[in-house]
């Protein structure tokens, strides 16, 4: 499955975020800390003025111990576990002149007087401190969502604003066609990078179509001026085989020279007219009714079928349409029939069918003498057959690559089958 593409600027923005998202988490990590770190100094310092004031107290004061509040006379200190003081411990006590209930740190401690052991418990009220570390951490956490929306929406802003000469640009090149005479459009932007794009881009399309032009004009002019030699070679061929005397020394030279002409004639066309795929100059597309073209191509053929003792059955649904340029069609079509036809054996039919949205075509034949995985090559030879272009099947890939259709091979009880379908 290919991965889903972002933007640039989503993907700076989620950066950002991100970053941000840490800072943001560190810094209220090191404020709790701190406001923590106050709290316990601020009440430690508390617990242990209060500590001494009840010792001096006890020390000193003849007043009756068991009037002090959270003051426990220890008769038996063996019974203490010593190591487990002093006891801190965070509670909520309501107290009587304020409506909401109150957070206070408690502290148990022993106390060891001249007058005895005691247990001692001290309260301290943290409910500010409380307050205060909660509204910091509520502070940063608004912040941090405020932030977030200000990014994304700058991110949008950005998007549609400042980058729209990038994706003007863009869409142009889009709309680029080799050969068409394209001039890209001036994208008007005050943006250094962009005009650098922009050039750049200009002067690729102008190499591009100086290439492409060169090219062509080399393909066409070189097809055209194999032609007339080869026509010239093959008219020639046509006279010696005329003649029946030499013909009964030399006809399978002479025959040969015939053959290898035509060959290499075709091989010039085919390869134009690749070359011409290739470069996109087949661009009407058009959603085609196979039924009538497909019968139109048999009625043509089945005469050539019946000489060479193979029988040509066709099965059509009439509804069954494809989605490419028809000149391309009749060029697939007339390939797969030629492949049937030069390589099927008469000891089944050749089938010809169309259901729903696949086409299939199949013939009896021997195995492939190579890997099928390769049959879609070009120049695969087929039984030292020399009469093969090497590029028929290639051709029929290509065509289906360029117009999303899905074309696969198989062999399966001596049957040689090709199936055409639309890639979902």
């Amino acid at each position: 499955m290919k991965p889903k593409s972002i933007q640039l600027l989503t993907k700076t923005t989620f950066i950002y975020l991100v970053f941000i998202l840490i800072a943001f988490f560190a810094t209220a990590a090191f404020i709790t800390q701190r406001i923590n770190s106050f709290i316990d100094e601020d009440t430690e310092s508390y617990f242990n003025r209060r500590e001494r004031r009840v010792i001096k107290v006890i020390e000193e004061s003849d007043r009756n111990l068991s009037e002090i509040n959270d003051l426990v006379i220890i008769n038996d200190l063996s019974g203490i576990n010593m190591s487990s003081y002093p006891r801190y411990k965070d509670t909520t006590l309501v107290v009587s002149q304020m409506d909401d209930p109150m957070l206070f740190r408690a502290k148990t401690v022993i106390l060891s007087t001249s007058k005895g052991s005691f247990e001692y418990r001290m309260h301290k009220n943290i409910s500010d401190f409380d307050k205060f570390r909660q509204g910091v951490l509520g502070t940063i956490t608004n912040t941090f969502i405020i932030l977030v929306l200000v990014l994304t929406l700058f991110s949008l802003f950005l998007s549609g604003f400042l980058f729209r000469p990038f994706h003007r640009i863009l869409g142009s090149m889009s709309r680029y066609k080799i050969g068409s005479d394209f001039n890209l459009p001036d994208v008007s932007t005050s943006t250094t990078e962009f005009k650098k794009m922009q050039l750049l881009v200009g002067k690729m399309i102008s190499r591009i179509e100086s290439d492409y032009n060169k090219l062509k004009e080399y393909t066409e002019n070189m097809a055209h001026e194999m032609q007339t030699p080869l026509a010239i070679i093959r008219s020639k061929a046509e006279v010696l085989i005329a003649d029946d005397n030499l013909m009964n020394d030399h006809s399978k030279t002479v025959k040969v020279i015939y053959d290898e002409a035509t060959h290499l004639s075709n091989l010039g066309n085919i390869l134009n007219l690749i070359t011409k795929i290739e470069n996109g100059e087949y661009d009407r597309v058009e959603k085609l009714n196979t039924f009538d073209i497909i019968s139109r191509h048999v009625d043509a053929v089945k005469e050539m079928f019946e000489l060479k003792g193979l029988n040509l059955k066709v099965d059509l649904d009439p509804g069954h349409t494809l989605h490419l340029d028809p000149l391309l069609f009749d060029v697939m079509l007339k390939n797969l029939l030629k492949n049937a036809l030069r390589y099927g054996l008469g000891v089944g039919p050749v089938l010809l069918t169309t259901k729903g949205k696949v086409l299939f075509i199949s013939n009896y034949g021997n195995p492939l003498p190579f890997d099928s995985a390769k049959i879609f090559n070009r120049f695969v030879g087929s039984n030292g057959a020399k009469s093969a272009l090497g590029l028929g099947l290639a051709l029929v890939k290509r065509i289906c690559d360029l117009n999303k259709l899905s074309i696969t091979y198989a062999f399966s009880d001596a049957q040689h089958t090709f199936t055409i379908e639309p890639i979902a």
